[in-house]
């Protein structure tokens, strides 16, 4: 016997999943999506087609339009004659004032008189529902009913014209543009023309009205001020009269001789401050410190010369006291001297403190004599003032009508000369042509436009239909929606529908297909983990009949057996006996025999010499025999193969069918559940493992079968592949 891989588990609990890997949210997988976009490449072509198709057999039914533009400037440089502020003032050309201008060129107001010069008789072509009843009142002779038909049809062709007019700005310029819309080419270019020389006409008819109600009023105002002015000086001139005369003086006189007092007081204020201040020092040093102490601080020839003595004194009387005592007759001679001295010194300070006190008495006298003289003038001042209110206000309004009457007759006589110097704000500076050729419909630009906007929906198809699937079509929403590894995808291939014995005999003669190195890639995830060898029991289950799982058996028997190991395959499906029925074997015992105990394990194992492997299935259906499946029955004998057989395999029921998938997954090592790529429902999938869970098995993981590689968003799935011969 070959070594034997041991199992091992891939879960580190029974029905415990893990995680799905991490997900980048704001990844894209462009390669991905360029792959789905080619796979649908189709449904976006037809799209884009059939809506390229229908957009051009709409547009060419539809009846053309021809399209005029004249252009015309505001234009902000003038011509300065006159150097004051105009009647008329010039657009300021902001923003807003260019989108006011652009919002005149479409006014009802300025297209009615377009409509007015050219006339409704020549317009009649764009109205013919209108243009009837006009024709009809016209013939009638009935006034009314023409002006009503004139209006209805006026109001209806300014309706036409503004629905047919774009009215624009030219980036960042001061140019607008007019573009006109219309079924014939010269009356296109005529309407566009008539706008710009109606809209630039109006202007400069609307600017000389203006200055002509201007001048008007200017005339009659300047007369109404002429005699205003002259009643007003003759006011003012009898009023001064009459005050002068009261009061003896003007104002300004009074004021002046107030103001020159005032300067003098505040001198005489300065002075008396100053003199009163010099003696109340004097006195002050006379009561604390005596006469001798003010002689110190007074300025006077004679005190600093009788200072200058008595001094002399002191010195010649400290010399004789050197030698003789106070009784000496010298002594005596300069003591008597010396008091001479004091009483002289006290004399004159005496004589300064009275001049001091005589300065600050004339000092007072004179701020009385100079406040009561500015009292006096105040007064007056308030009387001539109170009596020259009346002047002031005189004069006040005077002076206003003189200046009134002066600004308006300057104004008058601008306002005359702007009269005759009126221009435009706009100028027109190109004139519409007639166009040679429509300008709508476009055909082949609607078309190629249609095929954008066709194909635009088609991919929004193509997401919606991969956004909403309710199949797995990658093992990456597999493995996302399971929690559970995708251990391979396991692509279509073009015998499958050819039958079991076809499958297994192409796999043989090319193993290094794709279809075989999926396989091998399943079962190196199967059975060749964690580094030993020992047998191995799987069991391949499906949610669905027709998943594949079958075909995928046998598959993973015969690459096993490439691989030098001893296999068997179990079928236990005890009620449809797939594999006996394709391959039509005469097998005496078979398992629901065993099952039954009818027979031994090793009479119910079959070997063909077709295959490599041997094969222990069922003959026919057996519900009895299906009844007694149970996991107390079926573990003895899959022990028993993983005893004499390297590998086990076992096929099963699709699971949500009958239970007897869950009774044969209890007694295997491995399982692992089989997705049709595309067409097992999410739900089905979702059972599916609700019921494995409910039972506290584990799956090694998923695989996805049937996989179609030109349809797949895996586009890796048959990018690699190398050929053995």
């Amino acid at each position: 016997m070959n070594s034997r891989i041991t199992p091992v588990e891939l879960s580190s609990a029974p029905g415990q999943r893990r995680p799905a890997p991490p997900v980048d949210a704001d990844s894209v997988d462009l390669r991905g999506l360029g792959h789905m976009i080619w796979r649908r490449r189709w449904l976006i072509m037809g799209c884009a087609i059939g809506l390229s198709v229908l957009t051009w057999a709409i547009v060419s039914l539809l009846p053309p339009t021809y399209t005029a533009v004249s252009k015309v400037m505001l234009d902000p440089r003038k011509a300065q004659i006159i150097t004051n502020e105009e009647v008329v003032q010039d657009l300021d050309l902001s923003e807003q004032v260019v989108n006011g201008e652009a919002a005149v060129l479409r006014s009802n107001v300025l297209l009615r008189e377009v409509i007015g010069s050219i006339g409704l008789d020549e317009m009649a072509a764009m109205a013919p529902e209108t243009a009837a009843p006009l024709a009809e009142a016209r013939a009638l002779g009935d006034t009314g009913a023409i002006a009503r038909a004139e209006e209805n049809m006026t109001q209806h062709l300014v309706w036409m014209i503004r629905k047919d007019l774009d009215v624009y700005r030219e980036g960042e310029s001061y140019v607008i543009g007019i573009k006109v819309e219309n079924g014939e080419a010269a009356m296109a270019a005529r309407i566009a023309n008539s706008i710009a020389d109606t809209y630039i006409g109006n202007q400069i008819s609307g600017r000389r009205d203006t200055a002509k109600r201007a001048t008007s009023w200017l005339e009659a105002r300047v007369d109404e001020l002429r005699l205003e002015v002259e009643e007003a000086e003759t006011k003012v001139a009898a009023y001064r009269a009459r005050s002068l005369m009261a009061d003896g003086s003007t104002l300004d006189t009074a004021t002046q001789q107030l103001a020159n007092l005032a300067g003098q007081l505040i001198e005489a204020r300065s002075d008396r401050a100053t003199t009163e201040a010099l003696h109340e020092q004097l006195a002050s040093v006379i009561e604390t410190g005596g006469y001798s102490a003010a002689s110190r601080i007074v300025s006077s020839p004679l005190i600093e010369k009788l200072n200058e003595e008595r001094i002399e004194l002191v010195r010649q009387d400290d010399n004789w006291a050197e030698r003789y005592d106070e009784t000496h007759v010298e002594r005596l001679r300069i003591k008597a001297k010396m008091a001479r001295l004091d009483a002289d010194i006290v004399a004159e300070v005496k004589k300064i403190l009275d001049v001091r006190r005589n300065d600050l008495e004339i000092a007072r006298i004179r701020e009385d004599s100079l406040q009561e003289g500015i009292a006096l003038l105040e007064e007056r001042i308030l009387s001539i003032s109170q009596n020259s209110l009346g002047l002031r206000q005189l004069e006040r309004e005077a002076a206003a009508a003189r200046g009134n009457y002066e600004s308006l007759l300057s104004r008058l006589t601008e306002t005359r000369t702007q009269e005759q110097l009126q221009e435009p704000d706009a100028k027109l500076i190109e004139r519409a042509v007639m166009p040679g050729k429509p300008s709508a419909p476009r055909p082949k630009l609607l078309g190629a436009l249609g095929a954008m906007l066709g194909g635009a929906i088609g991919l929004g198809i193509v997401f919606f239909l991969e956004m909403t699937a309710q199949t797995f079509r990658s093992g990456r929403e597999l493995e996302g929606g399971t929690g559970l590894p995708v251990l391979a995808s396991i692509p279509l291939q073009d015998w499958a529908d050819s039958g079991l014995l076809t499958a297994t005999r192409t796999l043989r003669d090319d193993p290094y297909s794709l279809y075989g190195e999926r396989i091998r890639h399943l079962r190196t995830a199967l059975l060749m983990r964690g580094g030993k060898e020992g047998a191995r029991s799987v069991l391949l289950l499906s949610n669905a009949p027709g998943e594949g799982k079958t075909t995928t058996t046998l598959a993973l028997a015969q690459m096993s057996v490439l691989a030098g190991k001893s296999v068997c395959v179990v079928d236990c499906d005890l009620r449809r006996s797939t594999m006996q029925k394709e391959f039509g074997w005469d097998i005496d015992c078979d398992l629901a025999d065993f099952v039954r105990g009818d027979c031994a394990l090793d009479q119910a194992v079959y070997t063909d010499p077709e295959f490599g492997f041997d094969f222990l299935v069922a003959t026919g259906s057996h519900p009895d025999a299906a009844d007694k499946l149970s996991a107390e029955v079926l573990r003895p004998v899959i022990d028993e193969l993983k005893r004499v057989y390297d590998v086990v395999l076992v096929d099963a029921p699709a699971l949500l069918a009958v239970s007897d998938a869950l009774v044969v997954a209890q007694v295997v090592d491995t399982r692992v559940m089989l997705v049709r790529w595309g067409q097992t429902p999410r739900n089905a999938v979702a059972e599916g493992l609700a019921a494995i869970g409910e039972m506290r098995l584990e799956l090694a993981g998923t695989a996805l079968t049937m996989v179609d590689p030109s349809k797949s968003p895996e586009s890796h799935i048959e990018s690699y592949t190398y050929n053995a011969a």
